[in-house]
């Protein structure tokens, strides 16, 4: 195989891993730490099940912003709209992030 083959061959395996479609693209493994998040919703983007809140500051881990988050849960993500105050807890670890435990106020 030559340089551009094999380029191309790499391309398209990396390709293929960024375009997961279904529950496996939320696979982020064990949570390593995990935080309170009280927010207010600002959008939902179905298409993605990520949601953008306007939290309050997150423990150790972020101060007060407004920012997206993925939302693993189908059932969790359908309880979301604009506007409706939230509890959840924030999953981390070394490379991802995730709501879960998701109530509305």
């Amino acid at each position: 195989m030559n340089r551009r083959s094999f380029g191309l061959a790499a391309l398209a395996a990396v390709c293929a891993a960024c375009a997961k479609k279904g529950e496996n693209r939320f696979d982020y493994g064990e949570a390593k730490k995990k935080y309170e998040l009280k927010g207010v919703v600002v959008s939902v983007k179905p298409e993605d099940r990520v949601v953008t809140v306007k939290h309050e500051k997150i423990g150790d881990w972020m101060e007060a912003m407004t920012m997206d988050f993925p939302v693993p849960s189908a059932e969790e993500f359908a309880k979301l709209k604009p506007g409706l105050a939230i509890k959840a807890t924030v999953n981390v670890n070394d490379m991802f992030f995730w709501l879960t435990g998701v109530t509305v106020e």
